[in-house]
């Protein structure tokens, strides 16, 4: 081997893997697992060009080409079937062991020093692995057909979907448009919606009152979206917005049962379709 650690060290490719399938969402993991499984030896120019270009994500093409970098260059003894089984055993061992992690998400101008993924990329991450269970918090929906498009598909897939907005009728002034209308009439008749009627919100003295102002999404009781962001165009492409995309199975659950009790005590009346 033209490497040179000790045996007692963990080798800089098992790094690249782990840190490759830990950051990379189990769906792109198994499209790349496919396709090093159809390489013969060592991967061509262009069969490592075409891999990078069907990853949209600049941060987890720059993993998979820094792991494919140091195979080829350090390991050229090893084969393309070593390197699959090599990553499908650290995806198996990710699926069976319980590790939270937390992602900045960011809207906002660029820095080179950064590697934050864009916050609409990450909600629609999110909404596109749903499987069972999607809750979708948000003040505003305005313009966001990328997110209602996958919301509308995760309902094609049968996932129960509740959808949590601020009232533009009871805001009294503080919402000017309903975020009702950026939802498709099939995700009317199948999807729950939610709002918190004024009467059961707190009051100042002067009158004024609350608002449902939080912006969350939650997958299969896991996968947790918080945000300062809207659902609105602007949010996703002109604002500057930070959150955290969270997989911790306490937080999602502890997020859902919260809004489960809102709606079963009727703290959250539905809203009629």
């Amino acid at each position: 081997m033209t490497s040179d650690f000790s045996a007692m060290d963990e080798s800089p490719l098992v790094l690249l893997i782990s840190d490759f399938v830990q950051n990379t969402p189990p769906e792109i993991v198994e499209e790349v697992l496919n396709t090093v499984y159809c390489w013969n030896e060592i991967p061509s120019d262009y069969q490592k060009s075409k891999l990078l270009l069907s990853i949209q994500s600049p941060q987890i093409k720059n993993k998979l080409q820094k792991l494919i970098d140091f195979w080829v260059n350090n390991f050229p003894e090893l084969t393309s079937l070593g390197i699959y089984l090599s990553i499908q055993s650290s995806l198996a061992t990710l699926r069976t062991s319980y590790f939270p992690s937390t992602e900045l998400i960011w809207t906002g101008p660029s820095n080179s020093s950064t590697t934050f993924r864009r916050t609409d990329q990450a909600l629609l991450e999110l909404i596109h692995g749903t499987t069972n269970h999607l809750l979708v918090v948000s003040f505003a929906v305005y313009k966001a057909q990328p997110i209602t498009d996958a919301i509308e598909n995760a309902i094609r897939r049968n996932v129960n979907v509740i959808i949590c907005l601020e009232d533009s009728n009871g805001s009294q002034g503080k919402l000017s448009f309903s975020g009702l209308s950026a939802f498709s009439e099939s995700i009317f008749k199948l999807a729950s919606f939610y709002t918190w009627p004024i009467e059961n919100r707190p009051h100042a003295s002067d009158g004024k009152f609350g608002s449902l102002h939080a912006k969350i999404g939650v997958a299969d009781h896991e996968k947790v979206f918080i945000s300062s962001a809207n659902l609105t165009d602007y949010a996703m492409d002109l604002n500057m917005e930070m959150g955290v995309l969270i997989k911790d199975k306490l937080i999602g659950k502890q997020i859902t049962d919260l809004f489960n009790n809102l709606i079963v005590n009727s703290i959250l009346k539905k809203i009629p379709i």
